[in-house]
């Protein structure tokens, strides 16, 4: 059995400038759903009543999987999952255990989320211990309203330098929480595997029953270069990802038969400028995933 592949459309990312923009978010559904090729869309939060009712009207009409993205509520509102600061770590579980009733009233089935700084060596395995008991409790909760809850680890040494990390280091902690809550998985980001100087092939064979997703996202890997680090760059040369390495990464998946009932694949180019220019942007990113799964031969 070949594993299937889900288009995702990272709608905050694509339409960056305008993901606070009131009603956009419910617009780009309904003008991608009439092309019949996104399966999936991931959303940022902070939409109004209306707003959540039309997203949910647009997702279950479409049967569009929905995952949504607390990465700006965590960061605008300075919060930090695995603070050793434990006012400000239980302070930011509440608040994303109370996002969670607004999530279920627009069709979310994961919501996703980062972790904070790497505290240092001294500091890093109390920083674990609380980052295992905060992931922990919104598993919980989540698991209420049927919502898995994804981590995505970002670099630990060259840009974001988060706690979390490594490939190794992700498994062993989610590991820790699956046995006691198996809503809990992994969302995959080349970029940072990348940066994290990990080979990208070896990671998805480690985390092959944790990874419930992948953004394909491009990254300048020369310690020298300004522009090194994650900044959501375009695909293709100066960075490392190009069409040819996201189709070698696709056979990989279907070789380790990684969630092969349905994994969600989305290209993560920020765009930039106005709305013509993003939608022009979505138009290169789908053009992108095509090639690359055709090259790829799926």
């Amino acid at each position: 059995m070949s594993v299937k592949f889900i288009p995702s459309l990272l709608i905050p990312e694509v339409f960056h400038p305008f993901k606070r923009e009131k009603g956009f978010t419910a617009d780009v559904i309904e003008n991608m759903v009439m092309d019949n090729f996104y399966k999936s869309i991931e959303l940022g939060d902070g939409f109004d009543k209306t707003e959540r009712k039309r997203i949910l009207e647009l997702t279950e009409k479409n049967n569009l999987i929905v995952t949504q993205w607390l990465t700006f509520l965590i960061e605008e509102n300075k919060l930090d999952i695995s603070s050793l600061d434990s006012n400000l770590r239980l302070k930011t579980v509440n608040k994303i255990k109370d996002s969670l009733y607004t999530s279920a009233e627009i069709g979310t089935k994961n919501i996703a989320i980062v972790t904070g700084e790497d505290p240092g060596v001294e500091h890093w395995a109390d920083g674990i211990e609380g980052l295992y008991e905060s992931l922990c409790e919104i598993a919980e909760t989540a698991k209420e309203y049927e919502i898995n809850l994804l981590i995505e680890p970002l670099d630990r040494f060259a840009h974001k330098k988060r706690i979390i990390g490594t490939t190794d280091e992700t498994i062993t902690l989610l590991n820790r929480v699956r046995e006691k809550h198996d809503n809990v998985g992994i969302a995959f980001d080349t970029a940072h595997a990348a940066l994290n100087g990990e080979d990208i092939l070896e990671s998805l064979e480690k985390g092959r029953s944790l990874i419930h997703q992948i953004h394909f996202s491009n990254a300048i890997l020369d310690s020298n270069s300004n522009l090194y680090g994650d900044f959501h760059m375009e695909i293709g040369t100066p960075g490392f990802l190009t069409i040819e390495k996201i189709s070698s990464i696709l056979r990989k998946v279907e070789e380790l038969r990684i969630q092969e009932n349905g994994l969600r694949v989305a290209v993560e180019v920020r765009g930039k400028g106005g709305k013509e220019a993003c939608y022009l942007n979505e138009k290169q990113l789908r053009t992108v995933l095509k090639e690359a799964l055709d090259t790829a031969m799926i």
